[in-house]
């Protein structure tokens, strides 16, 4: 057993990976080869085996503390892309942003849909958007642009649609800032390779915006489903903030921060990133406003863990999902699902698997093996 922790074994992370073979975790196993190959961490031979033995990418030897955590405490990255095939063929309700949010506003507030773009051309969901491109606006919109699927936050639009011109601002290399007359508004999507789906602007609450005021500042909030009683189980909830580094989007893929949030109090700890030029530094007060974010307590924040909770009772068929909320001042806007959450952006502050009840799930679904030995366990 791991000092500590009676529901884990020393070993465990290379019982797994010995013991794939099933197809789909074969595809998922290949997944991190591929993933293994191109990492630029700079990293020793004797780092590199002991990584790939445990199913870590290079880059978590600088992203994640082994040093203060034992590395069987942390779900891995094989792990992490095995979490794709829990909620089975109702993946799909997560890979498609559309079928995500004509399904979940049936139980909760969403961002509405004003249009897809697909295949050069608009379809619109409503009367906005000829609107938009007609002048007829009787005040300026805000929309946000996203791709259809996959995740990662690549690829956004934040377009302001005036009565003749249209403001555009990306993460986009090359098109981080242009304008467009509403007539040509289609444009937006010029070059693009995929459909996008064009949702409302939603503005967030005065204490996110108090943290960042230049990006909408969400929740990630990792919910999973006790394979026995079938109640629902909040694992981790980090907040995420923009930084100069993320703009326009708060990603932390891209230089934004994450703050773990006390699930039980609602305080929130420092932020911390995974890129750019704030990466590994755990910050008690915004690298870029000088505004606290250590200690700070998001109101309201039991409602919002109830409302997530409840939530997950009124969808019986998920079992895993890392949500993105925007919280309001009154509400709650559930942005997006993740069917198989990043999680650096939680083991950055602490591994995940000291959680009995989240290394019960990954038991069941097969995420997680026991070891086996010749003589007594450790």
């Amino acid at each position: 057993m791991t000092a500590g922790h009676d529901h884990l074994h020393d070993g465990h992370h290379e019982a797994l990976m010995q013991s794939i073979q099933d197809p789909v975790a074969l595809k998922h196993l290949r997944r991190f080869m591929t993933d293994f190959a191109k990492d630029p961490a700079n990293i020793t031979d004797e780092d590199a085996s002991w990584l790939y033995a445990q199913g870590f990418l290079p880059e978590k030897i600088e992203l994640y503390d082994f040093e203060k955590y034992d590395p069987s405490l942390f779900l891995s990255d094989v792990q992490r892309w095995m979490t794709r095939e829990v909620n089975g063929d109702y993946s799909i309700v997560f890979n498609n942003k559309i079928l995500f949010t004509q399904t979940f506003r049936n139980f909760c507030k969403v961002a509405p849909i004003t249009a897809i773009w697909r295949n050069g051309r608009i379809i619109p969901y409503d009367d906005v958007w000829e609107k938009c491109i007609t002048g007829q606006l009787t005040e300026p919109r805000k929309f946000v642009a996203k791709p259809l699927g996959g995740g990662g936050g690549g690829g956004v639009y934040f377009i302001e649609v005036g009565p003749r011109k249209a403001v555009v601002e990306s993460n986009e290399p090359g098109r981080e800032r242009f304008v467009l007359p509403v007539q040509d508004l289609i444009k937006v999507f010029d070059g693009a390779r995929v459909p996008f789906m064009l949702t409302e602007f939603i503005y967030q609450g005065e204490f996110t915006k108090s943290l960042y005021p230049l990006t909408v500042n969400t929740v990630r909030m990792l919910v999973v489903r006790d394979p026995d009683t079938l109640l629902p189980h909040v694992v981790r909830t980090v907040q995420r903030m923009g930084t100069s580094s993320s703009y326009p989007i708060d990603n932390f893929s891209l230089g934004g921060l994450s703050a773990e949030i006390d699930i039980e109090t609602g305080v929130v700890g420092p932020g911390v990133a995974a890129a750019g030029p704030y990466k590994g530094t755990f910050w008690d007060h915004h690298p870029n406003t000088g505004e606290p974010i250590a200690g700070q307590v998001i109101p309201n924040w039991q409602d919002v863990v109830a409302q997530m909770k409840q939530l997950f009772l009124q969808v019986p068929y998920i079992a895993y999902c890392g949500f993105d909320l925007i919280l309001m001042d009154d509400d709650v806007v559930v942005l997006e699902g993740n069917s198989f959450s990043q999680v650096r952006l939680f083991q950055m502050h602490r591994p995940l698997l000291p959680d009995p009840a989240y290394v019960k799930v990954l038991k069941h679904h097969g995420i997680y093996k026991e070891p086996t030995f010749s003589g007594d366990p450790k």
